[in-house]
């Protein structure tokens, strides 16, 4: 069962409100917003469907009143949009639906909502299966509805057979990602310090975060190059880049003030931090050789995490580029080799380093200020991994929010072509590059959907 609270397009709070960049209105065409304003809510956000319009169009997510729905993670970064699948001229895909319901997961519905001929689009959230149909939330009030009323979707909309399977015209898949984080109240900004120097960042997407923590709230990612303005002194600053463990107090071109992690700024644009030589750059052909499965039991009682993060997973706790195996998204978890213990005192802690086995069965290091506990207790030997995800094998899907998608494999404003939410599929357009999936220091070249080719960082990706 999916649990949200229904909203109405047709409210007279915002069914006035022009659509997107049109002149109709969300009463008469925002059933796909409300929707979604609906879906939203019901993983965590506090929206309205004025607000989601709104915010929709800040980040392009409107061609006129038309709402664009691979558009969302943009503006809500714990939303996974999949896809739309189209269904009006087969059955609908019943048992997917069933399931995806069954594990609370949000799917939204295209039926049609008049008896002429032809499909009248309409879109409804599902709540939950009753019988041979679902209970949902739509988003037209009508005589009669309200709190604790529930509508079956063949009932009120029945003039293609009666029968989801006929009904469906249209299935929109969604998943999320934890609970949203809530944005921090405004800090009144800093002055510029009288000695302020320009630092430029040495890593493509790098977390630009409002307190001095990995997990602090991501404000947004920086692209490789871009040139902050330090908010510490000259001395403070110069001491700070390139140290592991070290926080950055600066200011973007936009004029945001945020922190960012120092080990990863240079004084000099496009040139690596000091002491590190492990930026990405075109001609780059560091690889790591292949670590087989491990056999080691794991100990009992062992503790599953989640990385809040991209993270490197090393074969020690030297940190170099002879030592990645790869990197680890935040959609995946390891199981600690270490004793609960142990675990639980380094979890978290600046400079500590778990001893961790990942999704493939090898045994590796992460660093433990990157990892937090997984929902849930222990993680069972027959559980320790999670199975590859499904797809075609020359399909791979974006790891992390804001994905820098390139027009050459080169870090810099003249290549950026979009950055990708998280879970986009792309699909591979180079010989071989399947195995460079994951890889360190590696340029992937991909095509989006819409049949545009480019090249994204490696380790960013999955299948």
């Amino acid at each position: 069962m999916f649990k949200t609270e229904n909203l109405y397009q047709n409210d007279d709070a915002w069914g006035s409100k022009k659509l997107g960049n049109s002149n109709e209105t969300i009463k008469g065409w925002g059933c796909l917003l409300t929707s979604v304003t609906m879906m939203l809510n019901g993983i965590g956000y506090d929206e309205t469907p004025a607000t989601v319009n709104d915010k929709m169009k800040a980040k392009g997510g409107f061609q006129g009143a038309f709402f664009i729905p691979s558009v969302l993670p943009y503006a809500f970064p714990n939303l996974v949009y999949k896809d739309m699948e189209p269904c009006e001229n087969f059955p609908a895909p019943i048992s997917r639906i069933d399931a995806a319901v069954a594990a609370g997961k949000p799917v939204i519905l295209q039926v049609d909502w008049n008896k002429k001929a032809g499909v009248q689009t309409h879109f409804v959230l599902v709540k939950e299966k009753k019988g041979d149909d679902y209970i949902i939330y739509d988003p037209y009030k009508y005589g009669g509805d309200g709190p604790g009323k529930d509508v079956l979707l063949t009932q009120r909309y029945k003039y293609q057979g009666q029968k989801l399977e006929s009904e469906i015209s249209a299935v929109l898949w969604f998943d999320a990602y934890g609970i949203p984080p809530k944005p921090p109240k405004p800090k009144t900004p800093v002055a510029l310090p009288a000695d302020s120097m320009s630092v430029f960042v040495a890593e493509d997407d790098l977390a630009f975060r409002a307190d001095p923590s990995v997990g602090g709230y991501l404000v947004k990612r920086l692209e490789g190059e871009t040139e902050l303005k330090s908010l510490e002194s000259a001395e403070a600053t110069k001491k700070k880049l390139g140290v592991m463990g070290q926080w950055l107090h600066a200011q973007d071109p936009e004029g945001k003030q945020a922190y960012t992690a120092a080990w990863y700024l240079s004084e000099k644009k496009g040139a690596p931090p000091p002491g590190d030589t492990t930026v990405v750059s075109s001609t780059s052909t560091t690889s790591t050789a292949a670590t087989p499965p491990s056999t080691k039991p794991l100990p009992a009682g062992a503790l599953s995490l989640i990385p809040t993060d991209n993270i490197a997973f090393r074969k020690n706790t030297t940190i170099s580029p002879d030592t990645l195996i790869r990197r680890i998204p935040t959609t995946e978890k390891v199981v600690s080799l270490e004793p609960s213990d142990q675990t639980i005192k380094k979890v978290g802690v600046m400079g500590q380093w778990l001893n961790v086995r990942d999704k493939d069965g090898r045994d590796g290091f992460v660093a433990a200020w990157y990892v937090k506990y997984e929902s849930g207790a222990t993680a069972a030997a027959a559980e320790a991994t999670t199975p590859p995800s499904a797809g075609g094998a020359n399909t791979v899907k974006t790891t992390a929010q804001g994905v820098s998608f390139r027009s050459q494999s080169k870090i810099s404003s003249a290549t950026l072509i979009r950055h990708l939410p998280v879970g986009e599929s792309l699909t591979i357009a180079e010989a071989g590059g399947e195995a460079k999936i994951g890889s360190n220091n590696q340029w992937l070249k991909v095509k989006d959907a819409s049949g545009v080719e480019g090249y994204v960082a490696a380790w960013f990706v999955a299948r």
